[in-house]
């Protein structure tokens, strides 16, 4: 009976237990592998998410597409250049992409490249919605990732580099480059560098100026510099050198050189050691700088301040010594005279309270130039007018602020009587009208000005007057002159309200008329010299009658230059006294009469 129980409960345990092990085991393994799973999807996810951002970090063009060209990731960049968000891209070929590109017919090429050099690269032309041409240059990298399945696939990375980006910045570069080169050659600063790690010596371009040498005719080398110190310097530099080490800190140093053309230059030092952190020596830099002009300039100006008292104060130069601020500093006796400022007034006046009120022009001149090319007014404490030449210059005082120098002259006298001289020239010596070459300097400006206006009106009236020659040959120079004179002054007076009235020639008149040259007015003027002319002058008790010509020539009527103008003026004025009228109007067949004459007259002298 027990045997039987036993028995019967072995069988219970074999029938429930062990199914139940079974299930739970089976149970278990389903939750492992459900936990597994997830926590695979959530490793994916954080895979992806962090890819994602990485691949938005970069500046560059990137794109992924699987083996048959169809776009799977693409980052900002790409998406900016084709102006479309990622819905529309994604999932689409690349052939889409508006290029010169055509992925399918070079897909054995890049195959073959991928195998042989694991990369493959192409040059492109993408085109822009803009219109624009932009160059590309593309790197294909491939590229596997495992899928969410555990998978592997395989895909094609393409970069993408903007080569007219590369461009600008490679011509930005090599710009600055020649700028400091340029800023390097006019400041005839040289640099040069010691590496100890590399043992290389490095002059740049104006060093090898500054020595003497073209550009690579030596091979750099420290002890070149040196030795063409001046022997009293050499100890100097040394010493410069030593400091430099020694504090750890830069040590500048003034000597003198004899360059390998046998120029005594003098150069400023500077020089500088680096360490590393471990405190070994690194490298060596030190900037050479040309300085010889000035001190050139300092030592003359310092000999010229020595010299001030015993030549600037007698002498009639006017010397001004001021700052940067344009405060006065100093002033000589002359300037002082001039202004009437006394010499204890002086101090931190400014510039333009010593040359007096100027106008705008001259102020901005002034301060902002000191570009002295042609003489400033000088209002002196009368309120007259000096005309002053200056020169200007520039020199470093002991105590190392920059001072500027005024030299001046008094050049009034000779500008007045330039201005008297350049008047006489334009001025007829018996009436003291203006004379043909004030009309000449009129009628340029009045054509450069208004030479292709044609809404614009000028006449020219030539007046002849006869009978001038006959009253000087009957009576004399002297009668002749006076009634120039008379003549004048009542034409003057008569017609010279209209415009510039000239006497061009000895019995020729010109009014220079730029306005409205209607019919009307114009025989108004005519008819009003010829009543002026009705009237006898009576010189020294002499009566004399005058008569008259008139010619008129029309701007744009009759010619559009001043050289035309004026000759067809004269020939209607010579046309009226031929005919006998008081005036004529130039017309363009007088042109072709007058020259038939001159080739008629050329053939019976043949």
């Amino acid at each position: 009976m027990l045997n039987e129980l036993k028995v019967f409960a072995e069988i219970i345990v074999t029938m429930v237990i062990i199914p139940a092990i079974v299930f739970f085991s089976l149970a278990g393994a389903i939750v492992y592998h459900f936990v597994k799973i997830k926590k695979r999807q959530e490793e994916w996810d954080q895979v992806e998410k962090m890819f994602d951002g990485v691949f938005n970090q970069v500046t560059e063009i990137i794109v992924v597409v699987d083996k048959e060209g169809i776009i799977y990731k693409a980052n900002e960049t790409f998406l900016k250049y084709q102006g479309k968000p990622a819905d529309k891209i994604i999932g689409k070929s690349i052939q889409r992409i508006p290029t010169d590109y055509i992925y399918e017919d070079n897909l054995d090429e890049l195959k073959k490249a991928i195998a042989e050099k694991g990369i493959y690269e192409k040059d492109i032309k993408f085109f822009h919605k803009s219109g624009e041409v932009i160059p590309i240059h593309l790197l294909f990298k491939p590229l596997k990732i495992s899928g969410k399945k555990g998978a592997e696939k395989t895909y094609m990375v393409i970069t993408g580099i903007d080569l007219k980006k590369t461009y600008e910045k490679d011509e930005y570069i090599s710009q600055q480059k020649e700028e400091l080169l340029e800023i390097q050659r006019l400041a005839h600063l040289g640099y040069w560098e010691m590496n100890y790690l590399t043992k290389k010596i490095y002059w740049s371009r104006e060093l090898y100026s500054i020595l003497g040498y073209a550009e690579g005719e030596v091979e750099p080398n420290l002890d070149i510099i040196y030795w063409m110190a001046y022997e009293d310097d050499q100890n100097r530099v040394w010493k410069a050198f030593l400091r430099a080490f020694q504090a750890q800190e830069k040590i500048d140093t003034h000597y003198r050189i004899k360059n390998n053309r046998g120029e005594i230059r003098d150069i400023y030092l500077r020089i500088r050691h680096y360490f590393t952190k471990n405190n070994e020596h690194q490298r060596t830099i030190g900037i050479l700088q040309d300085v010889t002009k000035q001190v050139d300039l300092r030592e003359e100006l310092d000999a010229q301040l020595i010299f001030t008292d015993k030549v600037l104060n007698n002498s009639r130069l006017l010397f001004i010594e001021f700052n940067s601020n344009f405060e006065v500093r100093n002033i000589n006796h002359v300037v002082h005279q001039l202004s009437g400022i006394a010499y204890s007034d002086i101090e931190n006046k400014n510039l333009r309270d010593v040359f007096g009120n100027l106008n705008r022009a001259h102020r901005i001149f002034v301060n902002e130039n000191l570009n002295f090319k042609r003489p400033l007014p000088f209002k002196d404490y009368k309120g007259d007018i000096h005309y002053i030449q200056w020169d200007h210059a520039m020199f470093t005082r002991r105590d190392g602020e920059n001072s500027n120098i005024l030299l001046g002259i008094d050049v009034t006298e000779t500008i007045e009587k330039r201005k008297a001289l350049e008047a006489s020239f334009v001025q007829d010596s018996v009436t003291k009208l203006p004379n043909r070459y004030k009309l000449e300097e009129v009628l340029d400006n009045y054509f450069n000005k208004n030479g292709n206006n044609y809404e614009k009106n000028l006449a020219l009236i030539f007046i002849h007057i006869e009978g001038i020659h006959v009253v000087g040959d009957a009576y004399g120079q002297h009668i002749e002159d006076q009634l120039m004179r008379s003549l004048s002054e009542r034409l003057y007076g008569a017609i010279g309200k209209y415009g510039l009235f000239v006497r061009r020639y000895t019995d020729q008149f010109v009014l220079f008329y730029p306005c409205e040259a209607g019919t009307g007015i114009i025989l108004e003027i005519c008819q009003l010299v010829v009543e002026m002319l009705k009237i006898p002058f009576v010189i020294e008790g002499n009566s004399f009658i005058l008569k008259n010509h008139i010619g008129i020539s029309k701007y744009p009527d009759h010619a559009t230059d001043k050289e035309n103008l004026i000759r067809f003026g004269s020939a209607a004025m010579h046309e009226a006294q031929r005919l006998n009228v008081d005036y004529y109007f130039y017309h363009e067949s007088l042109e072709k009469r007058l020259k038939s004459n001159v080739n008629g007259s050329k053939l019976n002298n043949n």
